[in-house]
């Protein structure tokens, strides 16, 4: 069978990264950032309308920052989009870029800073890395929350052995290796951030640097996906 060829940025390599990275910075946010969230949102609403009913007003002004933060990211992002669009260049490039800087940012002030600054920071962050990167081998998936990923893991993973379809198998398999990179994450930042506290913000640059490499020399067109 023709393997199917697809962009560089839809690659398996990129999302297992990408929820690396994601489940790394969602750990480190909340083991140093008052338990919140830089992408899953649903935490941090779900601890708001708690703190709403409690009443602590100084916690529901902690939640709602990165909820609004977030929200903010995506308005940008598709404002920025238009402009990059009409100028031909690589979106997804320009996304890491982006990305890059603010990450970089916010390490070197994380410790400097109040926590309020470097939550907005990182939920900006994860906001641009969401609607940058959308897609693994032409489907669909989530690379900063991982409830409809499992979800579509387990529907694929189920369609295929009751079907006898070995590529919904291998996609449920696809996706199953994201979540696993988002737990790995999790896993190192707990362990890491138990150590160095915010400067273990510096790690998650290493996996940023490599996806702006791997952008930078992407070849034209589409190409056998790793």
């Amino acid at each position: 069978m023709k393997r199917k060829k697809y962009r560089l940025y839809e690659g398996f390599r990129v999302a297992t990264l990408l929820t690396f990275v994601s489940g790394y910075i969602d750990a480190y946010t909340f083991h140093t950032q008052g338990q919140r969230f830089a992408a899953v949102q649903t935490g941090n609403l779900i601890y708001f309308a708690m703190a709403l009913a409690e009443q602590n007003w100084v916690r529901v002004f902690d939640y709602a920052v990165p909820l609004l933060v977030f929200s903010f990211g995506q308005w940008f992002n598709y404002a920025i989009r238009r402009h990059i669009t009409v100028s031909n260049l690589r979106w997804h490039a320009f996304g890491s870029h982006m990305m890059l800087i603010i990450l970089v940012l916010t390490a070197l002030t994380a410790n400097h800073l109040p926590p309020t600054l470097t939550i907005t920071g990182l939920s900006f962050f994860a906001s641009i890395q969401v609607d940058t990167f959308k897609r693994l081998r032409g489907a669909p998936y989530g690379n900063v929350m991982m409830t409809g990923n499992i979800k579509n893991a387990a529907h694929l993973l189920s369609k295929g052995f009751l079907e006898k379809n070995r590529q919904f198998k291998k996609e449920g398999l696809l996706v199953y290796g994201v979540i696993l990179s988002f737990v790995v994450g999790i896993i190192i930042s707990t362990y890491v951030t138990s150590h160095f506290e915010e400067y273990a913000l510096y790690l998650a640059i290493i996996p940023v640097l490599l996806l702006n490499y791997w952008l930078i020399n992407e070849k034209e067109g589409p190409h056998p996906q790793k």
